[in-house]
């Protein structure tokens, strides 16, 4: 038999007035029926657990766990159905189940994903309400965790029992042997649930603070079972603050006229620490007489767990400071909390120098060391005003309350962070190792710089960028000049990713020449990106996206097949366009498989390395992973592929890089070569380069050759391997193999 939106249980209208002859629909809070489903909700670890009569139109909860609300329509409830069957009713996930897909508790609050109900009977005939647990994900229950559902329902049914006892006893002005048995077993009944949920009842005289205990109260408090305490007794096992915390709490609940609800910390009279959950509700009687009813339940179990899933929610386990996670919360909050209270937030990123470096020369247990140090340093330097937290790998932030005065503001923050750089540099102690790590730090102020969380984390990370790229080792507070950088550099990375996806980028050839001979030696790959409009932009028209690590491993991994593309359609026809040189950028190198991966592509295309040549900045040979560079450059000159240092003589680049890396050419940079013959300085500098390469047995070329004075002056210096506008622009594919036609045919 079914209605139009549940299903009804044979003899619905019995069923009901067995229901409201108990009179339990619509009664007060009782602490035996919260014990049975506090018992219930921790056996099954879910979030609600209910004791659920269903009425002709809507189920009403006597005892619940987790839900605010005191009912909820008959044609949504769970319990409807489960009453219609004799056994435990389980719904494994909700979204599964056809019935319940679309329910307004599944779509809406509380989202309920799994529910196991048992139907609760007092006559055996008819089934008046359920115990039942609920969870916000789909699971499938132990069958022992059924059996203690069966269980707990058969003590519900016992207890319902007992509350009709009850009332009828208070309706009947007399009772009979039997039922005062019965209400005997009931009260040994409620003694063992008090047990099993470790809770107890108590009793205060709110003017005299004379106490009532029940026993499982003095055993909570490890007291042997006797007179119980006054009230200013029972407090003092509270400690410290907890204990004007849990008066003041009683009497600000009572005095508003509402019931108390407090959970604290609790040392037993056996100096066991414990935490414990309580409540109470201050009642009216006779003559003005006010007592406080309530329950105390030890929780300690059920706080430890609670404490450990938020500790690995919030705390990263190697720092031991906050996650990713908590501080994203915690900078929402403190934006949210800003924009009523004083002055501001500095939000301050921090990024080790070096950190890397450890990791890969000395294993990750170095590495974990430095992170521990790091962290602890940052937070003594900080101090307990300060949010300091781990976001991933080595970078690391803090959220520090600033003052409203602008100035004081900047001066608080720098003296903070130049102090934090000082400590940071001081030398980790790891076995006989003393490891050496530095800081780069960006700072964004709110509501200065920005005043939403995801803008303020950007403001703080553009500046932390401009301290890496400025040298390291030093703060950058966020101003507005960095937007526009970052406007710029974000356009050229779109530039270029575009271009990718598109198919748009290209290769583009200069020749490199001897000067006394005018004969092509080989040429430079140069790249290209050619625009929807067929307009062609080189690369100081997106040079920002070469700082950007994806940018310019796109560029260098498409430039590079292209080339081989292209040298294997000239050998197929027979061109021999000598070395063709590529720039590869530092980025490149951080694979191990470099080396082996350049090889194999060669290989599969047919090429031999001995024809090609890669030229690498002193970014490269700067890099943390030095040990890492060597190994790949080496392995490629082995096999015959020549390595160029490029523009030579215009950075940090030193001696030792010629001597430490297989290094057989130097680029001398296009810088010096300007002006050659008519500016002393630069032709001294290019003849001391010269010289060098010619002692090291090194090629030497020279790039950005304009004039003939400048090739003149170049070959009277030695040096014949050049390239330069004076010699040809970049030009295409299809020009260089027309050109090797042409050389072939004459």
């Amino acid at each position: 038999m079914t209605s139009n939106n549940f299903p009804l249980p044979p003899h619905e209208e019995a069923r009901i007035k067995a229901l409201r002859a108990i009179g339990i629909v619509g009664s007060s809070q009782e602490p035996e029926f919260d014990a049975v489903v506090q018992v219930v909700q921790a056996t099954f670890g879910v979030p609600i657990a209910l004791i659920s009569f269903v009425e002709a139109d809507r189920q009403w909860f006597k005892a619940k766990c987790g839900l605010d609300a005191e009912d909820t329509p008959r044609e949504a409830a769970f319990c409807a159905h489960t009453i219609t069957g004799q056994d435990v009713m389980i719904v494994p996930d909700t979204f599964e189940d056809r019935r319940f897909a679309d329910n307004p508790l599944v779509t809406g609050e509380p989202f309920i994903r799994f529910y196991a109900g048992c139907p609760l009977s007092i006559d055996g005939k008819h089934n008046i309400g359920t115990l039942c647990v609920i969870d916000q994900k789909p699971r499938e229950p132990l069958p022992a965790e059924i059996d203690q559902l069966r269980r707990m329902a058969k003590v519900t049914e016992g207890l319902v029992r007992a509350y009709k006892a009850a009332a009828d006893l208070e309706a009947a002005a007399h009772s009979n042997k039997n039922q005062h048995d019965e209400l005997a077993a009931q009260h040994r009944l409620l003694k063992q649930i008090e047990q099993m949920a470790e809770v107890g009842a108590f009793k205060i005289d709110w003017d005299t603070g004379e106490t009532s205990w029940s026993d499982q109260i003095f055993r909570l408090h490890d007291l042997p079972i006797g007179a119980s305490p006054s009230l200013e007794e029972a407090v003092e096992f509270f400690p410290g603050d907890e204990r004007q915390r849990v008066v003041d709490q009683f009497k600000k609940d009572f005095a508003l006229g509402r019931a108390t609800y407090v959970e604290a910390d609790f040392v037993t009279a056996l100096g066991r620490k414990r935490r414990v959950r309580f409540s109470g509700e201050l009642q009216s009687g006779e003559g003005g007489k006010q007592t406080v009813l309530g329950v105390m339940q030890d929780v300690t179990r059920q706080y430890q767990d609670a404490q450990t899933l938020w500790r690995a929610a919030h705390i990263d386990g190697l720092s031991g400071l906050a996650n990713r996670k908590w501080f994203h919360e915690r900078l929402n909050a403190d934006l949210r909390k800003g924009a009523s209270a004083p002055g501001g937030l500095g939000l301050i990123l921090i990024d080790l120098d070096g950190f890397k470096l450890v990791n890969d020369s000395l294993g990750h247990a170095a590495g974990d060391r430095v992170i521990r140090v790091m962290a602890d340093r940052m937070q003594a330097h900080a101090g307990a005003d300060v949010f300091c937290a781990r976001l991933a790998g080595d970078e690391f932030a803090m959220l520090v309350p600033t003052a409203a005065n602008m100035r004081d503001t900047v001066d608080g923050l720098r003296v903070l962070t130049d102090g934090l750089i000082e400590a940071l540099k001081q030398p980790v102690i790891y076995g006989q190792e003393r490891l050496y790590i530095g800081a780069s730090i960006g700072i964004a102020r709110a509501p200065h710089d920005a005043e939403r969380p995801e803008d303020l984390m950007r403001c703080a990370d553009m500046a932390l960028y401009k301290a890496k790229r400025s040298g390291r080792g030093r703060t950058m507070f966020y101003h507005e000049g960095l937007k526009n950088i970052f406007s710029v550099r974000r356009a050229a990375i779109d530039r270029v990713r575009d271009a990718f996806h598109e198919q748009r980028i290209e290769a583009h050839y200069q020749p490199i020449i001897d000067s006394r001979t005018r004969i092509r030696l080989g040429a430079e790959a140069l790249v290209r990106i050619r625009m929807p409009d067929s307009t062609l932009f080189g690369p100081d028209d997106f040079k920002p996206a070469f700082d950007d690590p994806e940018s310019a491993r796109i560029i260098d991994k498409c430039v590079f097949e292209t080339v081989l593309s292209h040298m294997s359609g000239w050998q197929a026809e027979g061109g021999n366009p000598g070395i063709i040189s590529l720039n590869i950028s530092d980025h490149w190198f951080q694979s191990d498989r470099f080396a082996d991966q350049t090889l194999a592509c060669l290989e599969d295309a047919g090429i031999d390395p001995g024809s090609i040549r890669f030229e690498i900045g002193e970014t490269t040979l700067l890099n943390e992973d030095l040990q890492i560079v060597q190994q790949q450059l080496e392995r490629l000159s082995k096999a015959g592929l020549s390595v160029a240092l490029d523009d030579f003589g215009a950075g940090f680049a030193s001696l030792t890089h010629l001597r430490d890396f297989p290094i057989d050419t130097i680029k001398i940079d296009r810088s010096f070569v300007r002006g050659l013959g008519q500016h002393e300085p630069s032709t001294l500098i290019v003849k001391a380069i010269i010289d060098l390469a010619r002692s090291l047995e090194l090629n030497v070329v020279a790039t950005g050759v304009e004039t003939e004075q400048e090739a003149d002056c170049l070959r009277d210096l030695g040096c014949f391997n050049v390239q330069g506008v004076l010699f040809g622009n970049a030009v295409s594919a299809d020009a260089i193999a027309a050109r090797l036609k042409t050389a072939d045919s004459g």
